[in-house]
This record gives structure tokens, sequence and C-alpha cells, in this order.
């Protein structure tokens, strides 16, 4: 059983901010503001596309900066986590399960005390924390499965020892 180090933490942390910033924040964030822009009837109104159109470009970069400390503050409970994981050889499922828990917990308090420092009523979209939270899980569950399936991948297809043949 290989163990879990500080590198496979911040190789984890590393994939998931990849695909947060990249994919799972900016489809999160269009869909939370279209729903939005929609639910507040704003398609008859001449400013409501350019409107959502800065909403969102505004929203995806703040959130894509703010990630990089939401991955600083998630790197020593990846490596806690996995760690734990590690030592019970835990299946891949279970990993999966657990990181994407993890990330969304922690992405969801992070916007919390966000929220809370700059202003209670500053909530530029209903639900944001969840919205945030929701992104953070899948791009963790995606940078785990990911990884695990490379692990095994190079495993599989590693040579095993012959044993000792004796004539």
């Amino acid at each position: 059983m290989r163990t879990w180090t500080v590198w496979d933490a911040v190789a984890l942390v590393e994939r998931s901010w990849v695909w947060m910033a990249f994919v799972t924040t900016p489809v999160t964030i269009t869909v939370g503001a279209g729903w939005s822009f929609l639910a507040d009837g704003g398609i008859g109104r001449p400013e409501g596309p350019p409107a959502l159109a800065l909403t969102v470009f505004i929203l995806v970069v703040v959130a894509g900066l703010v990630t990089v400390g939401g991955g600083i503050v998630a790197l020593p409970c990846t490596y806690a986590l996995g760690w734990a994981l590690a030592r019970i050889s835990a299946r891949c499922s279970v990993h999966i399960v657990a990181h994407a828990l993890l990330a969304g917990g922690l992405a969801a308090l992070c916007v919390w005390l966000l929220e809370t420092y700059w202003s209670h009523a500053w909530a530029p979209l209903p639900y944001l924390r969840l919205l945030i939270a929701v992104s953070a899980a899948a791009a963790a569950a995606i940078a785990t499965w990911r990884t695990d399936s490379r692990g095994r991948g190079a495993a599989a297809t590693a040579p095993r020892p012959r044993a000792d043949v004796r004539s």
C-alpha cells in the first residue's frame, strides 16, 4: 500500500483548483446567474443581458482569485484526510466522496467568511455559498477521480516481479 504524502495533497489541491477555476466555477456561476436573471424577469429589459454578462465575468474572475486562498486553506485538511483514508485503505469511491465533501464544506465556509467580512447584505446571487460549494465539490471529485484512475492505471501496467522458478 502506498502512503499519502504532502506532495500528493499538493498535487490534488492543484488539480482541484485548475478544475474549479477554469471549468466548474464558470459553469456554475453562469447557470446560477442565468437562472437568477430569468427569475427576475430581466430578459425584457434592455440593460439586462449586458448587466448579466458583466456580473458573470466579475464573479468568475473574483471566484478564480479567491479559490487560490481556498486551496491554501484546503491543503492541510486534504493532507489529513488523504493520510487517514490511506491508513484504512479506503476504496476509490470513498476517496472521491470524502474529498468532495471536504472541498464543498470548506468552500461554503470560506464564502460565508468573505460575505461576513464585507457585509451581511452583500450577495450578488441568491445561494452564492451553495453555488460555490457545489462547484468546489465537483472540482474535487473530478480531480480525485482522475488522480486515483491514473494511479490505478500506472500500477496495473507496471511489471510484476516473477516468482522464483527453480528447475
